[in-house]
């Protein structure tokens, strides 16, 4: 039988996975310019719709395990469009020491758009996970950004009891700041319970869209919004936040508002990235 306990530190496999993505306009033409990954991100490239080009992150290893490192970096050079998104659902395995770490810089020149929508990350019990997201927009540039994490695993009936999650964002416009937040999750506290808290959902969803014309779509996410969320406007930008205590049901109406979103404001097929449907 397999003893966490006896095995050291230096005994234990890391990944180090990196990836490293650009964007660029060039003669009306929108295209990926650099495109690196190191074990065990890769990067897939289905072939261009509507001309904007797609990059779908993946995971060959299965997962993130403790002591684990992944380091994603997007720049979208001036006037241009992208859509990256995930291959699947993100494992955040149980941690036997260190934490995992997620780093993400997103850099998004004046006047470019950029679709980042990866799919939802399941962190399991007894998981340790710091993540850093970064981003900065150009005075005209546009981001739609979602996001979704569930707490333990629903089909083995696995609630989150132990671990900790904790979570940094940094979203700056034009070089001032405009959203910085913290998030601590700890498993097995009240807070998950308490109706102050999570009021015992098991999964949250975020959606930001950073645009000149966010206001003009928050009724829209509103209309749609169910009563364990919410949506408003934060200088400019439309932050859409909801609570679920079913995964597949939370990621259904995260779905029916990125696809609003993306018909309303950017002029896109109203529908989520095509990996999402597979």
């Amino acid at each position: 039988m397999f003893d966490a306990d006896s095995v050291s530190d230096d005994q234990l496999q890391r990944s180090h996975g990196a990836a490293r993505l650009a964007f660029a306009n060039r003669d009306n033409r929108n295209s990926i310019v650099e495109r690196y990954a190191s074990a065990p991100v890769r990067i897939l490239t289905p072939s261009v719709q509507g001309g904007i080009p797609e990059a779908v992150l993946a995971n060959t290893s299965g997962g993130i395990a403790g002591g684990d490192t992944s380091h994603v970096d997007i720049l979208v050079a001036q006037n241009a469009q992208a859509l990256v998104t995930g291959q699947a659902a993100e494992k955040i395995y149980r941690s036997i020491d260190m934490p995992a770490s997620i780093r993400t810089v997103i850099k998004i020149e004046d006047g470019s758009t950029l679709e980042y929508l990866p799919q939802e990350s399941i962190l399991f019990d007894g998981a340790k996970l710091n993540r850093a997201v970064n981003i900065s927009l150009g005075a005209r540039s546009c981001l739609l950004l979602s996001e979704m994490f569930v707490l333990g695993r629903w089909a083995m009936n696995e609630d989150f009891t132990r671990g900790i999650f904790l979570d940094r964002w940094s979203i700056d416009v034009a070089g001032q700041p405009i959203w910085r937040e913290g998030l601590r999750i700890e498993g097995g506290l009240s807070s998950l319970s308490s109706s102050l808290g999570f009021a015992n959902a098991r999964a949250l969803a975020t959606i930001f869209y950073a645009g000149a014309n966010a206001a003009e779509v928050l009724g829209l996410a509103r209309d749609v919004i169910g009563p364990m969320g919410g949506a408003t406007i934060v200088r400019g930008m439309l932050v859409v936040r909801m609570l679920g205590n079913e995964a597949g049901m939370l990621k259904q109406q995260l779905s029916e508002i990125i696809s609003i979103i993306r018909a309303a404001a950017l002029g896109r097929p109203a529908e989520v990235p095509r990996v999402w449907r597979c």
